[in-house]
C-alpha cells in the first residue's frame, strides 16, 4: 500500500488536517474544490471527490453553519456541541473547514481569494444567492477563467422554477418518482429518504469530474448545472415513455407485472424481513421444494405466471408462515443456494455487523476529541495499491488559519485582523 492512512497536523497551529491533504497518488490529488454547500446534496457530491484525493475547502458562516451540525441531537455536554453531530461527520469528513462571514465585505473578497486559487467552486443554493453576493459565474470566470462552478439547485435556474424552494420530499414529488411509489389502489408515497439529496450529490459529482476532463482540452472552466428534479426524473424514464405509447404504470407495492411470486416477507424476530423474487415458471417448482411445499407445485394453475399472478395473495400467506419460523439471513441464504434471487432486508443494526462490510473493512474507527471514537464508512472509491484514510469532519472553522496563511498567503496580522473584526470565526455567532 501507499500513501498515509493517518491525519497529518500543521505545524503552526497543531491542528489536525484532513488525511488527503498533499497526497499525490490519487486521481483528484492536486485539484481544489471550494465547497459552499450544505445538508445533504452538495456535501455527499463533494464526499465523492474528496474520496478520490481531491482537498475540499468546506465554507461555513458563523451566523449560518451547516444544517445537519444540528439536525441529530448534539452533545449539550461538551463545550462545542455544534461539532458532535455524527450525520455531519459522515458527509464532510477528511474536508477542510473554515468558518467567514459573507455579510462582511472582508468575508466575501476571501470567498473572491479562494475562487481565483481553485479549480471548482459548488453550491446549492436557491438560484441567485450567489449573484446577490457578488460571486456570480461572470464575475467568477472572469477572476479566474479555468474555474469550473457547478450548481445543484433543486429545480433550476431558469424561469418559472427559479425561485422555487427545493427540498429533498417535495422534489421526490415533483420528478414523478412518489407516483410510483405505493400499493394497488393506494395513495403515492414518498420513499423512506429523500432521493433527490443523493442523487443530486452524484450528479454534482460527475458534473465537476466531466467539466475537468472539458477543460483539459479547452484550457477553460465552465459553469454546469445539476438540478435534482431533472437528475431524479432519470428513475422514471419507463414511465414517461409507457405514457409516450399511451400506456401507463400503476403502482404494485412490492410486486411485479412480469415476476410472481416477488415480494418482502416477514421473518424470525422483530422487523426483519427477506425479498424474493420468482424470475420465471422453471424457479417455481424450485421454491415449492425449498418450501417442503408439493402440493403447490403440483397445482396446475400456478404453473403458469398468470395463475400465480391471480394467486399473489394466497402465495404471500404460504411464503410467509415459512419465513417467519427462519431468520432473514437464513432464508436468503437457503433460496440463493437454489438460484432464486432472494437477500435479506437489512436495518443499520444488520448493515453494521454485515460480514460482507465488515470483511472488507467498510466502516472505520476515527477518533473525535468530543465524541470519542466512531465509525465512518471508508472512502466510496477503492483505487488499487491505494490506501486512504479518514479523519473526522471539521469543527467549525477549525481550519481557518490554515487555509488563510498557507492556501491565500495572508500573513500574521492580517489573520489577526479578520478574527478580531470576526469575518473568520470558530463558534457560531450566538455561542
Amino acid at each position: 500500500m501507499t500513501g498515509t492512512t493517518d491525519p497529518v497536523t500543521s505545524a503552526a497551529d497543531e491542528v489536525e488536517l484532513p488525511a488527503t491533504l498533499g497526497r499525490t497518488d490519487l486521481p483528484l490529488s492536486g485539484v481544489r474544490v471550494l465547497d459552499l454547500t450544505m445538508v445533504w446534496a452538495g456535501p455527499f457530491g463533494t464526499k465523492q471527490l474528496v474520496d478520490a484525493g481531491a482537498q475540499v475547502i468546506k465554507v461555513e458562516g458563523p451566523g449560518r453553519t451547516d444544517l445537519v451540525r444540528s439536525l441529530t441531537i448534539p452533545d449539550d455536554t461538551v463545550d462545542r456541541p455544534w461539532d458532535t453531530s455524527r450525520y455531519f461527520h459522515e458527509y464532510n469528513r477528511n474536508k477542510l473547514g473554515i468558518a467567514v462571514d459573507v455579510r462582511q465585505e472582508a468575508g466575501r473578497k476571501i470567498l473572491l481569494d479562494l475562487a481565483v486559487r481553485s479549480d471548482v467552486l459548488i453550491d446549492n443554493f436557491r438560484p441567485g444567492v450567489l449573484d446577490r453576493l457578488g460571486l456570480g459565474w461572470a464575475r467568477l470566470h472572469e477572476l479566474n477563467p479555468r474555474l469550473i462552478a457547478v450548481s445543484l439547485p433543486g429545480y433550476s435556474g431558469f424561469e418559472p422554477e427559479r425561485a422555487l424552494p427545493g427540498y429533498g420530499p417535495n422534489i421526490e414529488q415533483m420528478s414523478g418518482l412518489a407516483h410510483l411509489q405505493g400499493y394497488p389502489g393506494g395513495p403515492p408515497q414518498k420513499s423512506g429518504i429523500s432521493y433527490g439529496d443523493p442523487v443530486g450529490g452524484l450528479g454534482g459529482a460527475a458534473a465537476v469530474l466531466t467539466a475537468l476532463f472539458q477543460r483539459e482540452r479547452t484550457g477553460v472552466g465552465t459553469f454546469v448545472e445539476a438540478g435534482q428534479r431533472n437528475l431524479l426524473m432519470g428513475f422514471v424514464g419507463d414511465a414517461i415513455v409507457a405514457h409516450q405509447l399511451g400506456a401507463s404504470l400503476v403502482r404494485n407495492g412490492n410486486r411485479s407485472p412480469s415476476f410472481a411470486p416477488q415480494g418482502v416477507y416477514p421473518c424470525a424476530g422483530t422487523d426483519t424481513w427477506v425479498a424474493l423474487t420468482v424470475a420465471g415458471d422453471e424457479q417455481w417448482p424450485v421454491l415449492c421444494d425449498v418450501l417442503g411445499r408439493s402440493d403447490l407445485a403440483a397445482d396446475p394453475e400456478l404453473a403458469t405466471l398468470a395463475g400465480r399472478r391471480a394467486a399473489h395473495d394466497r402465495l404471500d400467506a404460504e411464503i410467509g408462515a415459512w419465513t417467519r419460523q427462519r431468520t432473514n439471513r437464513e432464508v436468503a441464504q437457503a433460496l440463493q443456494a437454489r438460484g432464486i434471487a432472494a437477500s435479506a432486508v437489512l436495518g443499520p443494526r444488520e448493515l453494521a455487523d454485515d460480514p460482507h462490510l465488515t470483511a472488507r473493512e467498510f466502516f472505520r474507527e476515527v477518533r473525535h476529541p468530543d465524541l470519542g471514537t466512531m465509525r465512518l464508512t471508508r472512502p466510496t472509491w477503492r483505487f488499487d495499491e491505494v490506501e486512504v484514510g479518514l479523519a473526522h469532519a471539521p469543527s467549525l472553522g477549525q481550519h481557518n488559519r490554515y487555509v488563510l496563511r498557507e492556501v491565500l498567503g495572508y500573513d500574521d496580522e492580517t489573520v489577526a485582523e479578520l478574527e478580531a473584526a470576526g469575518v473568520v470565526a470558530t463558534r457560531p455567532a450566538n455561542r
